[in-house]
């Protein structure tokens, strides 16, 4: 089973919503996918989801009383685990999912419960634990992890746990200083000689070629411009610091339905991003 973060420096990056569709596209594509939530402070999957109306998230448990030795796997699998297409929100589009692929959600609670795998040394292997049990019972070919954005709690309890991460970043100053921020620190640790998860940079929410085409022309020259010298300083810091693939593995679109409704059109007649994004996982699988 391979885990895969999803994880960004700053917020805003649309990384949900991406954790989200690529899941469904997996599912898509005919494999047993779970999605976890670990954005403790502020999740969203829910309502990318539509899982709100859910029984499930009515009784008000997430993961959080798992990590925090409240509740044990048994209640998780019940009480907290949602399957998304057999009986859960996104039903109406079972049809078009392969017999054997499913998509197991588990909700984090809206409740701002704190997880500190600092001070308590037992969550990363209730995590493990929570992983090994869902592989099991389930027959996971991937699990997806939504993990919340800058160093905090929940990137590490993810990174513990995952195989691998992508960090997804706008063409934005803060978005890509930040990326590069952590694309050092990652450095650093193969100079120290210690383990750190392969990552694969994805630009989300970039600038179509209509959007471009709508503006001055001298004002479309200086952002093309800019975004490829952005493009060759994050492939110039990639190859310092020996990452491979010192490139941005994947490229996502701004979508105006996405900034008004976030939710998961893997479905829709055309083939989404989300959907390319997914290919390429399962073609490095």
């Amino acid at each position: 089973m391979k885990t895969i973060m999803f994880w960004s420096y700053k917020g805003g990056s649309g990384r949900s919503v991406a954790a989200a569709n690529v899941a469904a596209a997996l599912t898509k594509l005919g494999k047993r996918v779970a999605i976890i939530d670990l954005d403790f402070d502020a999740p969203g999957l829910h309502h990318v989801f539509g899982a709100d109306e859910t029984p499930q998230f009515k009784k008000g448990k997430g993961i959080q009383h798992y990590l925090r030795g409240e509740t044990d796997l048994d209640v998780v699998d019940a009480e907290v685990r949602i399957d998304l297409f057999t009986d859960g929100p996104l039903q109406r589009f079972g049809p078009q999912i392969p017999a054997d692929a499913q998509l197991h959600y588990i909700m984090s609670s809206p409740k701002v419960l704190q997880v500190n795998p600092e001070k308590d040394p037992e969550v990363s292997r209730r995590m493990q634990r929570l992983l090994a049990f869902l592989e099991q019972k389930y027959d996971l070919d991937f699990t997806v992890i939504d993990a919340a954005s800058g160093i905090r709690e929940a990137y590490a309890v993810a990174a513990d746990a995952s195989t691998e991460m992508l960090v997804f970043f706008r063409w934005s100053r803060q978005h890509v200083e930040g990326t590069l921020q952590m694309i050092r620190y990652m450095g650093l640790l193969k100079e120290f000689g210690k383990t750190s998860i392969p990552f694969r940079l994805v630009a989300s929410a970039a600038p179509t070629d209509r959007e471009l085409d709508g503006l001055a022309p001298d004002l479309r020259q200086d952002l093309v411009r800019l975004k490829e010298k952005t493009r060759e300083r994050i492939q110039q810091t990639l190859l310092s610091h020996e990452i491979e693939p010192a490139e941005v593995f994947h490229e996502i679109p701004e979508m105006t339905e996405l900034k008004w409704r976030e939710n998961i059109r893997v479905f829709a007649p055309d083939v989404s991003p989300y959907e390319t994004l997914a290919q390429k996982l399962i073609g490095n699988a």
